[in-house]
This record gives structure tokens, C-alpha cells and sequence, in this order.
């Protein structure tokens, strides 16, 4: 219930603003072309009004719109809207490294912001992880091939447990997960032991359109997952 709370709560506090209200320049763009390593990669653009600690959204209306394009195959974004969370989505039948995406946000009546690129960096596969693993000792983390410039960060969910993040040092195709770092929800009707989604990524900044007035980030990002009992 705390987690359903909190999140009604952060979802409450999001707004959107239409596209033809505001200036590209006071614009932010968060931008990632991931995938699972499944053979598709999606692409993902959310906009926000200034700063997206703000949590204000832009809804594209008017003539402006989002397209993404790869290998010269150019889809139209599809909005998702979810208590005014919006963004736009599209997806490729590819996951190779190098392949490049680009994203154009094409505008009726102001400067459009018609190249953010993004690279998908090299693929990986994870080790073999424990069936079970106790929150009071470290979580061991194994990755191959290793070895990239690229930054590698991980991502733990599950029911009975506080969302955690966190990031390696370096691609050495080690790691671990501190003890304590994931730990249980704070909610006395929440089982002990559950089951747990370890996701790690391997991201790779790329190059967001300068006429973006408020910056942006876009990536690459290569995801692998395993799964485990998360015990006490």
C-alpha cells in the first residue's frame, strides 16, 4: 500500500503543457533506445517544460510531432499517457551494436530539434545468478564479454522491496551489490522473501539536438535481467 500511495502521490503532482505553448528553447528531451537483447529495440522520448524535476509534460498538439528513424525506416512516436506522465515510443526489428537511431522533433511554428542520435553499445550476457540471496550480504555480479568505455548501472524490483538503483565501477565484468542496499518495504503486511528482478545495463550517451534550449540526455542502452528470491 506504501508503494501504491507513493506513487498515486508523485503521479498527482505531474502536469502537461501542449507543445504549441511552448518555445523549443524551453524545452528539455530524455531520450533512450534500449532493448533486451530480444532482437526489437525500443525508443522512448519524453519532453518536459524546463526543468523534469518539475514534472511538467509536454503533449505534442498542433503540427508538431516525433519521429524516430533507423536505417532509413522512419516511424511516427505513439503517445502514452498515463495520469499526465506522457511520452512517445517506437520499435525496430534490431539490437546489434552500432546501430543508430535518431530522433527528429518537427515543429509547425517554431525551431524544430531535428537530430538526436543515439548508439546501442555492445551486447552482453549476465552470469549465472543465485536462486535465492539474503539483503543482509552482498549481491556478486558477473557480465561477459567486459571491457567497454561504456557505463554500467543495475536495477533492483520486486514486491517486497524498496526499488533500488545503483552503478558499477567501470565495465570489468564484475560487480557487487552492497549489503543492505536492497532491503524490504517498510510495510508490516509485505512478505519477508520475494521474487526480484535484477536488471543491468550497459548505456552509451549520444548526442542531443542542440536547439533543445533546456538540454537533454539521450543513450543507448543494452538490458539483460535475471531473477531471484530476495530473503531477509
Amino acid at each position: 500500500m506504501k508503494k501504491l500511495a507513493l506513487l498515486v502521490l508523485v503521479l498527482g503532482a505531474c502536469s502537461k503543457t501542449e507543445s504549441t505553448d511552448i518555445r523549443t528553447s524551453g524545452i528539455y528531451a530524455s531520450i533512450t533506445a534500449s532493448t533486451l537483447g530480444d532482437g526489437t529495440t525500443n525508443v522512448s522520448t519524453t519532453l518536459f517544460l524546463g526543468n523534469p524535476i518539475n514534472l511538467n509534460f509536454v503533449e505534442l498538439a498542433g503540427e508538431d510531432e516525433l519521429l524516430a528513424s533507423h536505417a532509413g525506416m522512419e516511424k511516427v512516436m505513439v503517445e502514452s499517457d498515463l495520469f499526465n506522465v506522457v511520452s512517445y515510443r517506437a520499435q525496430f526489428q534490431t539490437d546489434a551494436e552500432g546501430e543508430q537511431f535518431e530522433v527528429a522533433f518537427l515543429r509547425g511554428d517554431d525551431v524544430s530539434a531535428p537530430s538526436s542520435i543515439a548508439t546501442l553499445p555492445a551486447k552482453f550476457t549476465l552470469g549465472a545468478g543465485p536462486a535465492s540471496a539474503a539483503r543482509s550480504t552482498a549481491l556478486a555480479v558477473s557480465w561477459s564479454p567486459a571491457g567497454s568505455t561504456d557505463a554500467m548501472s543495475w536495477v533492483a524490483e520486486g514486491d517486497c522491496i524498496e526499488r533500488a538503483s545503483g552503478t558499477f565501477a567501470g565495465d570489468t565484468g564484475t560487480g557487487a551489490i552492497a549489503a543492505g542496499t536492497i532491503m524490504k518495504r517498510d510495510n508490516q503486511q509485505v512478505a519477508d522473501s520475494c521474487e526480484v528482478t535484477l536488471s543491468v545495463s550497459r548505456s552509451r550517451l549520444g548526442e542531443v539536438d542542440v536547439h533543445y534550449g533546456k538540454g537533454g540526455y539521450i543513450a543507448g542502452v543494452q538490458t539483460r535481467q535475471l531473477m531471484f528470491t530476495s530473503m531477509p
